[in-house]
């Protein structure tokens, strides 16, 4: 069958989806979210809905909320480093974040098992479950295990939110009606993960310490593995392993002249100058905030919200 006439029954399927669920069913407004994930389980899986929940929303969303609190009050409170320190350590821990087009490559050219994405996001699970849980179980932490830890914990995220974007890009090549509701499927669960996140991160802290609210990121990586589980994904067979490298080569000489675009380059030189010679005085801000002889010394329940508006005015 030639693609595009199957891409037209596609477009047209799912316009009659469309025209049937929108029809005068004396349903309106509150239940349109719940007609909206339905439609979106029924033509994409619900195991695709489930590991956008688990990376989207609880992994980044929540766990990320939580984790740039508690991470900043263990570095102050449990290793007691400096400012200076803790932004270089911070640092350290971002760094997988910064080198994404590796933990993408892989996904897209190296199947694990026959799978291209299963495998990748039980791997980021187990990574984030095993840190989390040894730094939090920990009594005495240097400053190596903590930095190592946190580092691993980035590591997962940062893998399953790569192994979540090319999961969507291929569903959006393969179901492109649903493209626009895929991303704003993915932006719905990150904003209100992470308004959870924020919302109840200062009272863990409070309540269970900086290791303690750590230790509960475990979950949203439990979640993320749960997903790799149940994911519903084809498997690759009769792939050549002998040719990964030539595949590698490939995808390189495709990104390379991607980059050579300048509708590409030119946002991509402009926010690398623009982050990098702006000045961020984040950690400086927090110790002064939370600094009892000082500063106006804000408890963990009322930091984050202080500490935000203050730096975003």
């Amino acid at each position: 069958m030639d693609p595009r006439d199957q891409e037209d029954r596609s477009i047209q399927k799912a316009s009659a989806t469309d025209s049937d669920s929108s029809d005068g069913s004396g349903e309106c407004g509150v239940a349109s979210p719940y007609r909206w994930l339905r439609r979106l389980s029924r033509e994409l899986h619900w195991s695709f809905v489930l590991t956008v929940f688990a990376v989207y929303g609880a992994c980044q969303g929540v766990g990320n909320a939580v984790g740039v609190v508690a991470a900043t009050y263990y570095c102050k409170d449990v290793l007691r480093v400096q400012p200076v320190a803790a932004q270089f350590y911070q640092g350290i821990v971002n760094s997988p974040w910064v080198v994404k087009p590796i933990w993408g490559l892989l996904t897209d050219v190296v199947p694990v098992a026959g799978y291209r994405r299963r495998p990748y996001f039980l791997l980021a699970g187990v990574i984030g479950v095993s840190s989390m849980l040894m730094l939090s179980l920990q009594r005495n932490p240097g400053i190596v295990v903590g930095v190592v830890a946190l580092t691993a914990q980035s590591t997962g995220a940062a893998m399953a939110d790569v192994t979540l974007d090319a999961l969507v890009a291929q569903n959006s090549i393969t179901n492109l009606p649903l493209a626009s509701d895929m991303q704003s499927l993915c932006g719905f669960r990150s904003s209100v993960g992470s308004l959870i996140g924020f919302s109840i991160s200062g009272l863990l802290v409070h309540l269970m310490g900086a290791q303690g609210a750590l230790g509960l990121l475990s979950i949203p990586s439990a979640l993320v593995f749960s997903a790799g589980n149940l994911l519903k994904e084809r498997r690759v067979t009769d792939f050549d392993y002998k040719q990964v490298h030539k595949k590698f080569y490939t995808a390189i000489q495709s990104m390379g002249a991607t980059l050579k675009c300048p509708e590409v380059w030119r946002p991509c030189v402009y926010l690398y100058v623009s982050l990098n010679l702006s000045l961020n005085i984040q950690g400086g801000t927090f110790y002064w905030l939370t600094d009892r002889l000082t500063g106006p010394a804000f408890s963990e329940v009322c930091t984050y919200p202080t500490y935000h508006q203050f730096i975003t005015n």
